[in-house]
């Protein structure tokens, strides 16, 4: 399973956003999230998910670079995607 639908859901409902808006080549400084809204999302999904977040800082750009880390994560890590939480 794909992180993508939970990550647009939450950030249309943290940041206001249409889902229209968060398509996964959607830019996030285009779409108002700057680069430390960024990180505070991260952190975000990091305790929705449960995950650990190690290793270098990647560059996240779009929607779908936030949705790639986190399913890398989450295959690394051995968890199970939840959006009931």
């Amino acid at each position: 399973m794909s992180s993508l639908p939970i990550i647009q859901k939450m950030l249309v409902e943290e940041f206001g956003l249409t889902a229209e808006q968060v398509q996964p080549e959607s830019k996030l400084d285009e779409l108002g999230v700057d680069s430390l809204a960024t990180v505070e999302f991260m952190f975000m999904l990091e305790d929705k998910f449960k995950l650990k977040m190690t290793g270098e800082p990647v560059p996240i750009k779009t929607v779908g670079d936030i949705a790639r880390e986190v399913d890398i994560m989450v295959q690394q890590q051995g968890i199970t995607l939840d959006d009931s939480k």
